[in-house]
Parts: C-alpha cells; sequence; structure tokens
C-alpha cells in the first residue's frame, strides 16, 4: 500500500485576496474545506500544512492532531515560489524531524473549497491504477470556451486561433477538451526527485463544475459563498 503524503499550501501572502487562506467562507475558513477533505480521505497517510504564516500554522495544529505543520521559510513564499519548492522542503523537513517517507506526494488547495475527498482519492487511485508519473484533476472546458472558437486579434479582425478542419462546427461535434481545475495533484516521489511535479505523463480525474471552482479573485469568493448558501 502507498505511503501518501497530502500537503495543503497556504502561504500569507496574496495580493488579489488579502488573507485569502483564513477568510471566511459561509463562516468556516477557506482552509478548513481543504482540511475536512484530506482528514475525510481513505488514502492518505499523513497531512501536513505548509506556511510561512504562524497564525495559519496554529490554526491548523489546532484544528485536528493529526495535522502536521512546516514552517515554510520566507525564501519560499513568494510570488515567484514554486509548488515543487514547498514541496520539496516538506519531504525534507518531515524526513528530518518526523523520519517520515512517502511514495506518492498529493496537493490539496485551499482555494478549492469545494474539493471532497472523494476527489482526493480518485486522484490516488487514478495515479496509482496507471503509468503514469502524476496525476491530475481537471474540468470539462464548455463548448462555448472550446479552443477551437478562440480567436486573435490582427490588425483589428478577428482571427481563428485554430483553423476548424470543416468549417464551423456544432457544439455536439467539438471534441471534450478538458482543463486542470487547480483542485489536487498527485505525483510519484521518483518525478519530484527529478526536480518535477508534472509532466506530460499525467493520468486525470475528471471532476464536476459544481467542484471545481478556483478562488482567485474577490469575485470568486462571493460566488463562492453564493453557491454555499444554494446548496
Amino acid at each position: 500500500m502507498s505511503k501518501v503524503l497530502g500537503i495543503v499550501p497556504a502561504r500569507s501572502g496574496s495580493k488579489r485576496v488579502p488573507g485569502k487562506n483564513m477568510r471566511l467562507l459561509n463562516g468556516k475558513p477557506l482552509l478548513s474545506y481543504a482540511l475536512d477533505a484530506a482528514l475525510n480521505s481513505k488514502k492518505l497517510t499523513a497531512i501536513a500544512v505548509s506556511s510561512d504564516d504562524e497564525t495559519i500554522l496554529n490554526s491548523a495544529g489546532q484544528y485536528h492532531s493529526k495535522i502536521l505543520c512546516i514552517q515554510r521559510p520566507e525564501s519560499l513564499s513568494t510570488d515567484q515560489s514554486t509548488a515543487l519548492e514547498y514541496t520539496q522542503h516538506a519531504l525534507d523537513f518531515l524526513e528530518k524531524h518526523n523520519s517520515l517517507h512517502f511514495d506518492l506526494i498529493v496537493i490539496i488547495q485551499v482555494t478549492s473549497p469545494f474539493t471532497i475527498s472523494d476527489d482526493i482519492d480518485s486522484v490516488i487511485e487514478c495515479l496509482e491504477a496507471s503509468k503514469a508519473d502524476c496525476a491530475a484533476s481537471v474540468r470539462r472546458v464548455p463548448h462555448d470556451l472550446h479552443p477551437i472558437k478562440f480567436k486573435r486579434i490582427e490588425h483589428g479582425l478577428l482571427v481563428p486561433l485554430v483553423e476548424a478542419e470543416n468549417g464551423r462546427m456544432a457544439a455536439h461535434q467539438l471534441e471534450p477538451v478538458y482543463v486542470r481545475n487547480g483542485a489536487v495533484y498527485a505525483s510519484r516521489i521518483e518525478l519530484i526527485q527529478k526536480n518535477q511535479l508534472l509532466n506530460e505523463n499525467c493520468a486525470a480525474f475528471i471532476m464536476p463544475d459544481e467542484r471545481s471552482l478556483d478562488i482567485n479573485t474577490e469575485m470568486d469568493l462571493r460566488f463562492a459563498q453564493f453557491l454555499m448558501q444554494s446548496l
């Protein structure tokens, strides 16, 4: 059975939504939704919160005794810092301080509060059942945003970004396409040891639109609040 680490990244800085990770959504900090999903997972061996913010770490530590708290250095908490960097830091920290080693790493994003434990477990299962190096949650792109409908502007005129083979196509003729929804990522430890988090050998788990909201702006947060109250 794979040893799987779930990492919930929660740095303090957010320019578009200040204090985003601890902002209230339906009366609960945004962070708590990711923690609940992780705690209810049947596949995670351990759960860690990586943050440069002591308030966030204290909140996570008090939320559940199972949660490991990792103090992330400021150098890995800037806008330019990568997910690979804080993942490698978390692995090194847990090996040094807790003697823990893992086969798979899963990143669970705080900005996707509608993610449930089944989504986390399904991404892990997709990876375990395949020969892929990594896996990611995705959502289907609606037909009105299909790449074949994209245009660029040249000299004030709309020009197709992608030429349709048969000219204009009806919605039902368009091949389904998918985009990563930013909710859950999983990687084999061997890939991370090669200084990669994701590559092209990536399995996919399709999440429904209603669980694929990614909060990056104040409007996203307000929309999430509306959805929560509508459920």
